[in-house]
């Protein structure tokens, strides 16, 4: 299984208009995030975690050429606000791409891209998708390339998202906490992707402390931080990390083991 972060970036992403810290003003190109997304290619499925507000961007700078589903996490713009984009990838494949999410997130996206599920869409060129409400594992794949996706509940202050398990990774963004019957579901993992938001603390996004803390617990045999502001510089925090700690940057690519 290859993961590929196509953006690693809080919700202004990185740099940030009118600014000019330290990390906004870098010429690393690990300092650089767009709004976070993951793209999975499993033996036979290409997934996509979320359509970020800088989908369009990512994909032109990808090699990225078929979608076969969406996994979103929540409705936040920056998480969802690129679905529009999906219609070149229908268009050109005159294929349907299923979308599945938290059953309470559907109508937030039917409110926002309710037009991108009509079933007539193929033929007049506008985004051509398919909801399903997650609410247990389900099987992507055939035969022996089957693989398991497990949605996986998570705090984002108030609100309930969900992360996703793949196999054996895992991608929780947006997690200020995890309750106690999502750390049964984070068991034996080969790697842990999980926000970091800043060195601060936040009321609705995990900091740097509080993520590697749910790193400790739930640990998995590699962990990779995304979802950064602009106060953590990439160079610095790759230092600062225990061994088997890694921050991810946009365009890192992963090869995981599948089930």
């Amino acid at each position: 299984m290859k993961v590929t972060f196509l953006g690693t970036g809080t919700s202004q992403g990185i740099p940030v208009p009118l600014c000019n810290c330290e990390i906004c003003a870098s010429n690393d190109p690990r300092d650089k995030r767009l709004r976070a997304s993951l793209f999975v290619e499993t033996g036979q499925k290409n997934i996509l975690i979320d359509t970020s507000a800088d989908f369009r961007q990512q994909m032109l700078r990808s090699s990225i050429r078929k979608i076969d589903l969406i996994l979103l996490t929540h409705h936040h713009f920056d998480h969802l606000y690129g679905l529009d984009d999906i219609r070149s990838f229908t268009n050109a494949h005159q294929q349907f791409i299923d979308v599945y999410t938290k059953p309470d997130c559907i109508p937030e996206v039917m409110t926002r891209f309710g037009y991108a599920f009509h079933r007539d869409n193929l033929q007049i060129g506008l985004p051509a998708l398919r909801m399903h409400a997650v609410v247990k594992p389900f099987f992507v794949g055939e035969n022996n390339h089957k693989i398991t996706i497990t949605p996986v509940e998570v705090g984002h202050g108030r609100l309930g998202i969900y992360g996703y398990r793949i196999g054996n990774m895992a991608y929780l963004t947006d997690c200020k906490t995890i309750p106690d019957k999502s750390f049964d579901l984070l068991k034996n993992l080969d790697v842990l992707i999980i926000e970091s938001l800043r060195y601060r603390l936040h009321p609705t996004h995990a900091s740097l402390i509080e993520s590697l803390a749910f790193i400790k617990k739930i640990s998995p045999k590699r962990a990779y931080l995304t979802h950064f502001s602009h106060e953590l510089k990439h160079s610095r925090l790759d230092a600062e990390l225990p061994e088997n700690v890694f921050p991810a940057h946009d365009m890192l690519e992963l090869f995981i083991d599948e089930e």
